[in-house]
C-alpha cells in the first residue's frame, strides 16, 4: 500500500488537487492487484481520504471520490476480481484476450474520475500538497519495488498462456516468499 501511495503522492500530490489525484491513481495502482472496490477502499482510503479532507475537500465528497475510484479495480487488469476469470471459461477465450479488452475501459474509467477531480480542484481552488512535502516517486519504487515481483509474475504467466489456476498458485507462492523474505532480511 505504501509502494503505490507514496508513488502516487510523489507523482500527483503538488499538483492541482493533488491528495484527490492521489486518490485516484493509487487506488488505479492497488487495483491491479486486488480486483475488489471494498479492499481497495479500506486499504488505500485510510490515507487519501484523510489527506482530502486536510486540504480542503468535504468529507462527502473525499468519500466519493475514493469509493468511485477504487470501484474502477474490478474493470482493472490484470485481476479485476473473479469475474475475468468466468468471463474467460465461460466464453472459451484466453483470459488475455479478456484483460486485454478490459484495459481500455478500465484507463477510460480512471481517467475520468482523474479529469472529474481536477475539474472540481480547479472549480473549488484547491492547491496540491508542497513540493517538498511529497516524496520522491522512484525512491519507493527502488526501496520497495520486490513488492510488485508476485504481480509482474502472476501477469507474465497470465499473458504467457498458464491458467489461472496455476498463475494465481505461483503468485500467492511468490508473495508468501516476498512476505517473509523481507521480513527475515529487512530491519
Amino acid at each position: 500500500i505504501k509502494l503505490f501511495t507514496d508513488f502516487a503522492l510523489g507523482l500527483f500530490g503538488h499538483r492541482l488537487g493533488g491528495p484527490a489525484k492521489v486518490s485516484v491513481f493509487s487506488s488505479a495502482l492497488m487495483g491491479t492487484i486486488t480486483g475488489s472496490g471494498v479492499a481497495n477502499v479500506v486499504t488505500t482510503g485510510q490515507f487519501t481520504i484523510p489527506l482530502m479532507k486536510r486540504f480542503g475537500y468535504s468529507p462527502a465528497f473525499a468519500g466519493g471520490v475514493e469509493a468511485t475510484a477504487s470501484m474502477g479495480s474490478q474493470l482493472m487488469p490484470p485481476v479485476m476480481g473473479a469475474v475475468a476469470f468466468i468471463m474467460a471459461e465461460t466464453l472459451n477465450v484466453p483470459y488475455v484476450e479478456v484483460a486485454m479488452a478490459a484495459l481500455i475501459p478500465a484507463l477510460l474509467y480512471f481517467g475520468s474520475v482523474f479529469w472529474m477531480v481536477h475539474l472540481e480542484a480547479r472549480r473549488a481552488g484547491l492547491e496540491g500538497l508542497p513540493k517538498e512535502q511529497c516524496p520522491n516517486p522512484w525512491v519507493g519504487v527502488r526501496e520497495r519495488g520486490y513488492l510488485l515481483i508476485p504481480l509482474v509474475v502472476l501477469v507474465g504467466l497470465l499473458f504467457s498462456g498458464r491458467t489461472p489456476l496455476f498463475s494465481g498458485t505461483v503468485g500467492l507462492a511468490l508473495t508468501a516468499i516476498v512476505i517473509l523474505g523481507s521480513a527475515l532480511i529487512l530491519p
